[in-house]
């Protein structure tokens, strides 16, 4: 009886699985890295568009129902007002309400039930640093003459005054607030800061990067770079 050929190279060598297995592992490893380094960048991105989401729904809503809309940011709150927030919204970024009755019981607010996906998941992708008013965030970087009767020198700058409340209102006749949010991201890789600001008569939205503080105060000046290579020459 004839046995049928056998070819001495049929099977995989012990060392070849192993190297095929390595590099499996290999290529899993760096596709979870990037995965995750995506995930951390993408958590502010989603965070601001989600804010960007609940300015345009909150406007839309104080003119559809002819009630006044206003929107909390309970962690920004610097006045008296921070404990009663933090007490009636613990953990939450934002809070948006709605006057509940303009004539018969103005002044009083209750939340939105159709914004809560927004403040569930803004909550959960990003903090709120500040909240500034249109009018101080516009002239942040302005300064001003001294009084008359004074000496004149150095202008000073105008300083950002924060909101006492930080409330933005949208209102019935499809106007707001013009005003400034600064947010970062809750996960501690992303460095990065985003400044959204709303400006209350058109209701257009700006988001802008703002560049960490830290890395530029290390950055040495361009004089500076250019004494060091003048020393070094």
């Amino acid at each position: 009886m004839r046995l049928p050929h056998q070819s001495p190279h049929s099977g995989y060598t012990l060392t070849e699985l192993l190297l095929s297995v390595v590099l499996v592992l290999g290529l899993l490893g760096a596709v979870v890295f990037n995965f995750s380094s995506g995930s951390r960048t993408a958590q502010l991105d989603e965070g601001a568009t989600q804010v960007e989401a609940m300015f345009r729904f909150a406007r839309a809503h104080a003119a559809s129902t002819g009630k006044q809309v206003r929107v909390f940011f309970p962690e920004a709150e610097s006045g008296d007002n921070a404990e009663l927030l933090a007490a009636e919204t613990p953990g939450a970024t934002v809070r948006v309400t709605c006057e509940l009755d303009p004539i018969g019981a103005p002044g009083v607010f209750t939340d939105v039930p159709a914004a809560a996906n927004f403040v569930a998941s803004i909550s959960d992708l990003v903090s709120i640093q500040q909240v500034q008013s249109g009018v101080a965030a516009s002239e942040n970087s302005a300064q001003v003459a001294p009084p008359s009767g004074e000496p004149t020198g150095e202008p000073a700058p105008v300083e950002a005054a924060r909101s006492a409340f930080a409330t933005v209102t949208f209102y019935p006749d499809g106007t707001g607030d013009t005003v400034e949010v600064l947010l970062t991201s809750r996960s501690e890789t992303d460095a990065r800061r985003f400044s959204i600001r709303v400006t209350g008569l058109t209701g257009s939205i700006r988001r802008q990067i703002i560049a960490d503080p830290a890395a530029t105060e290390t950055a040495p000046s361009a004089s500076a770079t250019e004494a060091a290579a003048e020393v070094a020459r």
